[in-house]
């Protein structure tokens, strides 16, 4: 049979000082992820961001860069289509 009493103990964390915040702290500590030398984490995640935002960057220049040229051409097409209605309106056509 299973001692109540027995597993209703606390077990000792390290800490002279018992109280919530001192769990918490310990907890965070045993969670994180172990060190390496001379390398930190925010290397190893940083260069995959680092590469996503460049391809953004590239993927939104070439949006940019396509929508200005077709405004150029939208632009001419309504010119050329101006000029044909006021020739027709004149009586040039």
């Amino acid at each position: 049979m299973v001692d109540i009493e027995k597993l209703l103990e606390l077990p000792d964390i390290g800490y002279k000082n018992h109280n919530l915040g001192s769990a918490k702290q310990q907890t965070a500590v045993m969670i994180r992820l172990p060190s390496i030398p001379g390398r930190s984490v925010e290397k190893f995640f940083s260069h995959w961001r680092q590469l996503d935002a460049a391809e953004k960057a590239y993927a939104m220049g070439l949006a940019y860069a396509e929508d200005r040229r077709r405004a150029i051409v939208m632009r001419a097409k309504a010119r050329a289509a101006a000029r044909i209605a006021q020739a027709i309106a004149e009586g040039r056509i």
